[in-house]
């Protein structure tokens, strides 16, 4: 998997995600199909992606990086320095904090692991949970439907 830098982000980020947010520069909805998440995920444009917004008493942060203000609400409640998850034992807190988040549906986020060469996976806002949903970002888009 090549990677292309992105001068908006700041980072590099898989080629097949920066020509989806060519083509779709308002974003798309996608039904995901996963036995274990069957839900349809809103696809940020880049505008979406680069929309800051702030978290009250924790900070601010743009659409796409925002995983660090779950995660800092986490580590002050006290939760473990890691997330629970279905697939690995745990996933640390600053590796789910450095995800570049793709998606949302109802306050829940997609996000690419950069960690993880960039494997797909879902936070689960609620109990601060994730999941990983597909091993690459032309995966996710190449086995699920957009709507």
């Amino acid at each position: 998997m090549k990677l292309e830098w992105s001068e908006s982000f700041k980072q590099d980020l898989p080629v097949d995600y920066i020509h989806f947010l060519g083509d779709n520069p308002t974003g798309v909805l996608l039904k995901n199909s996963s036995r274990w998440d069957k839900r349809t995920w809103n696809l940020m444009g880049k505008v979406a992606l680069l929309k800051r917004w702030e978290m009250s008493g924790v900070g601010k942060a743009a659409n796409y990086e925002c995983l660090k203000l779950y995660t800092t609400v986490q580590e002050e409640a006290g939760m473990e320095f890691t997330a629970p998850s279905a697939h690995f034992h745990s996933v640390k807190l600053a590796r789910v904090a450095k995800g570049f988040v793709i998606g949302e549906e109802n306050g829940d986020y997609l996000y690419l692991d950069p960690e993880c060469k960039f494997t797909v996976w879902a936070y689960y806002h609620d109990g601060g949970e994730v999941a990983l949903l597909s091993k690459s970002f032309k995966e996710l888009v190449r086995t699920q439907k957009p709507l």
